[in-house]
């Protein structure tokens, strides 16, 4: 394993092996501060420890890894320096499955303080305006913001991790939300659905959905996640809130001219731009009334 860290400083170190002798260098490792870019790239600066040979000076390098693709995150190769891409690529062969662990943890952390910190108008998330304003679209919190925190926990010592989704309109005072678990395995994204519940985070009911066949009761998931995650209810009322003000200001700074420019070519019979279906003066029309 090339990286590891210092039990005393928390330094992260790495060694690289470079001809006859291996090299020491202390790391410094960032991510793009976008709080949704989901790049998965790197950025490390590797600086060495000590000077092996005071007449042979070894130097800085700037080493940026796709920690996703596993491989090197240049945009163009062709403008790296020599030395430097040659280092680069001597580091990405000497890396394993622990490394790229490393690195991805440090990845997922970085981004998650910068998503939790960030004000909701820095935050420039995609919805599908249309459908969330005429068919009521609910949008999972880690969909929107995929490096928010994660609400994991444990059945029978497996790990998983709730996906849940909200109504986002603005007028609307719903507390409900819909909770998919899945089993949670060393990726990115969960890959087995075990269980899908409509909660109200107000009332605290839990329901399973109409129809649906699944591996774990509710009344597992329940007793697990309220004692695994105490303050469970006021995080999905805090997640809740904010993905309501990502969107109403995501809205207001993209959807809103959409429309506008839409409606001055529109009728009050005519369909409504927003693509419900309905005529302009029953939806959108109606709703700014």
């Amino acid at each position: 394993m090339v990286f590891s860290r210092d039990n005393e400083t928390k330094a992260i170190i790495a060694t690289i092996k470079e001809g006859a002798d291996p090299v020491t260098y202390e790391c410094n490792i960032l991510a793009c501060n976008n709080p949704i870019c989901t790049c998965g790239s790197v950025y490390i600066t590797f600086s060495p420890l000590k000077q092996i040979d005071v007449n042979c000076r070894i130097s800085s390098y700037q080493v940026d890894i796709n920690v996703k693709a596993k491989t090197l995150a240049y945009q163009d190769e062709k403008k790296i320096p020599e030395d430097q891409l040659r280092f680069a690529h001597t580091v990405l062969t000497q890396l394993d499955e622990d490394d790229f662990r490393f690195l991805w943890e440090i990845y997922f952390n970085f981004k998650n303080e910068i998503t939790e910190k960030a004000a909701i108008d820095a935050i420039d998330a995609y919805f599908d305006y249309g459908e969330v304003e005429s068919q009521g679209l609910m949008s999972a919190y880690n969909d929107v913001l995929p490096y928010g925190e994660h609400l994991l926990f444990t059945i029978n010592d497996i790990t998983c991790v709730v996906f849940d989704q909200y109504c986002l309109l603005p007028k609307c005072s719903c507390t409900d939300t819909t909770l998919t678990v899945f089993r949670s395995e060393e990726s990115e994204k969960p890959v087995k659905e075990l269980c899908t519940v409509a909660l109200s985070y107000r009332k605290k009911n839990w329901e399973l959905l109409e129809g649906q066949s699944f591996l774990v009761s509710v009344a597992t998931v329940r007793t697990a996640i309220e004692k695994q995650i105490p303050d469970f209810y006021q995080k999905l009322a805090k997640r809740h809130m904010r993905l309501k003000g990502i969107y109403a200001h995501c809205k207001k700074r993209h959807y809103a001219n959409v429309l506008k420019s839409a409606e001055s070519k529109v009728g009050r019979n005519d369909p409504c731009p927003c693509g419900s279906g309905k005529k302009y003066k029953k939806c959108c029309l109606k709703k700014e009334k």
